[in-house]
């Protein structure tokens, strides 16, 4: 599906009514925009926010510091990289 917004001279969006019903949100509803590759991701923040609370509570579950976990996720970022290039060779 395609939608088409427009940006106000003060740099605001209106969301789509299909963009805000998918994503469930209402009046009040805070949303994050994700920058990632060049593209930009709407999220809303309870799912961000639920999102860190499992990695979180693996953390602590494993007993790993915030440095372990992070050398974790760039090791897995980076097997991950390799495994989707490798083919295009």
């Amino acid at each position: 599906m395609v939608n088409v917004a427009t940006v106000t001279s003060k740099g605001q969006v209106t969301l789509p009514a299909s963009v805000r019903k998918r994503l469930g949100l209402r009046r009040g509803s805070r949303i994050v925009f994700l920058e990632v590759g060049g593209k930009v991701q709407v999220v809303r923040e309870e799912e961000l926010e639920e999102m860190f609370a499992v990695f979180d509570r693996l953390r602590r579950e494993t007993r790993l510091t915030r440095a372990q976990l992070r050398a974790y996720v760039r090791e897995a970022k980076a097997r991950l990289w390799k495994r989707h290039y490798a083919d295009r060779r």
